[in-house]
């Protein structure tokens, strides 16, 4: 008796509870209503400023746009606190149950009212790991969600605005979110899909550094991340650029940066347009990543004569004593110099690098022609332990014979 008695007291608890304090939820409430509950927000009477509150939470998403032109508009600060709150309320309610469908339906093409989700699929790929991606700018970046970027001017545009407030939270030291360098990202891959690359180089300095890199090494989102990274490190153009976009990509342990590897070797053939340091990162990365149908990239680079155009700094009287690596040397006032091809010590240097990457894409057992090859995380090896002195001619050429005899049918 004593428990029923106890059960039938907790009800009526619950119910007198719901009665004084739940939110009233009106069937159909009409417009006059809802402005008369509104107008009772200003009223003199608590009591009347509390019921009115509790009906309008009651309300439902569908009346949310009558509510915001009234906020708009309201002067009384009690009226502003109040309907602030409710309209907050109403907003989460909507944007959770948004949320909820568009990551439910198995339709990759519906919007569900998110119609900045038919730029982001265009340009991350359309999959669940994209859609929860995509998400996580909507509390930061709401209109990048749900607005398209559908021209160029308005991927810049928001752009624009995702630097502006990176700018102002790296002057406010700390405000930092890595949102901004996913939003970024995004931006700058919806201005690519239209043939604009003109800031692309700029969010190297962002995508580099702490928190903005944060969302790159986040394995729930790895696919559609590397599908972005790989686009926008593609736009770049030149090797130092694309240098440093492998470097952030590698140290974020996205393995998509083979192609930009492959862009950044293929482009920079020619004495003209290739520098060493770049020429010998691109090549560690094929060593790591590089497949079968790279190899005919990576066999140019074994007869290349000449990687970079070798320059002595000018001003110091009787020029560089020692000359350059390769034993090149200009005088200042005099006439340049023949230079000797293929002896230069940073073109053998990528000649190696290049054997390297061939041997281990065939599966030749490298380590019997570089034996002293060091692994070192993340690039794939120290290049200091594989790369021969310019004298060691015969060893040279015995590791580029052993690698033709395979190649021949």
């Amino acid at each position: 008796m004593a428990g029923k008695r106890f059960l039938r007291t907790a009800c009526c608890a619950c119910l007198l509870w719901l009665a004084i304090f739940a939110p009233t939820r009106s069937e159909d409430p009409t417009r006059e209503t809802i402005l008369a509950w509104i107008a009772d927000l200003s009223s003199g009477e608590f009591a009347v400023r509390d019921r009115a509150t509790r009906q309008l939470n009651g309300l439902t998403a569908d009346q949310l746009g009558l509510l915001v032109d009234q906020l708009a508009m309201a002067t009384d600060p009690e009226v502003k606190v109040r309907l602030s709150g409710v309209v907050a309320k109403l907003k989460h309610e909507r944007q959770q149950n948004i949320i909820r469908i568009f990551l439910r339906d198995p339709d990759m093409s519906q919007t569900h009212e998110l119609e900045g989700w038919k730029t982001f699929s265009e340009v991350a790929g359309a999959n669940r790991s994209s859609k929860r991606l995509f998400l996580e700018l909507f509390d930061r970046y709401p209109e990048l969600v749900e607005k398209p970027l559908e021209s160029s001017q308005q991927a810049f545009d928001a752009s624009a605005v995702v630097s502006r407030s990176i700018q102002d939270s790296m002057i406010q030291l700390g405000d930092g979110d890595e949102v901004d360098g996913l939003a970024l990202l995004y931006c700058l891959c919806a201005m690519d899909a239209h043939g604009d690359q003109r800031m692309a180089s700029s969010a190297l300095r962002i995508l580099g550094r702490y928190p903005y890199n944060q969302m790159l090494r986040d394995p729930q989102a790895k696919r559609p991340m590397e599908v972005l990274v790989e686009r926008w490190a593609l736009s770049l153009q030149s090797g130092s650029d694309l240098t440093r976009a492998m470097l952030i990509m590698v140290e974020s342990e996205l393995t998509s940066l083979r192609r930009v590897a492959r862009k950044m070797l293929q482009d920079r053939q020619g004495p003209e347009r290739a520098d060493p340091e770049d020429v010998l990162i691109g090549l560690q990365m094929m060593f790591r990543f590089g497949q079968e149908e790279d190899l005919p990239i990576l066999e140019a680079w074994l007869d290349c004569t000449e990687v970079c155009v070798e320059l002595t700094a000018l001003g110091f009287p009787g020029g560089l004593q020692g000359g350059l690596p390769g034993g090149f040397m200009e005088q200042p006032g005099q006439p340049p110099q023949p230079r000797p091809e293929g002896n230069s010590q940073r073109t053998l240097e990528v000649r190696d690098a290049a054997l390297l990457a061939c041997m281990r894409i065939t599966g030749m057992e490298y380590r019997n022609y570089f034996p002293e090859l060091r692994t070192q995380e993340p690039r794939g090896y120290n290049p200091n332990t594989i790369l021969l002195p310019a004298d060691e001619k015969e060893l040279r050429q015995s590791r580029i014979d052993a690698w033709r005899a395979t190649r021949k049918p």
